[in-house]
C-alpha cells in the first residue's frame, strides 16, 4: 500500500469513530453497539495512523519501530 491509501484508511476510521461517539452522545440503542464499532474500529485506525505518519513518498520498507 502507498501513503494515500494508509491516508484513506486513516480517514475513513476516524469518520467511523467520530459517527460512533456520536451515537453515544444521542443515545441510540442498544447502547452496547457504539461500544463495540469503537472497540474494533480503534486500533485500525491507531496502526493506519502510524503505517501513513511512517510511508515515504518514494519506494522503500517502512523502518522497523521494535515491540
Amino acid at each position: 500500500m502507498n501513503k494515500e491509501s494508509y491516508l484513506a484508511v486513516t480517514i475513513i476510521t476516524a469518520v467511523i469513530l467520530v459517527l460512533a461517539a456520536y451515537a453515544v452522545s444521542i443515545g441510540i440503542e442498544p447502547g452496547w453497539l457504539p461500544v463495540i464499532v469503537v472497540v474494533l474500529t480503534f486500533p485500525v485506525f491507531i496502526l493506519a495512523l502510524f503505517l501513513w505518519w511512517n510511508a515515504s513518498n518514494v519506494e522503500g520498507d517502512i523502518p522497523f519501530t521494535g515491540y
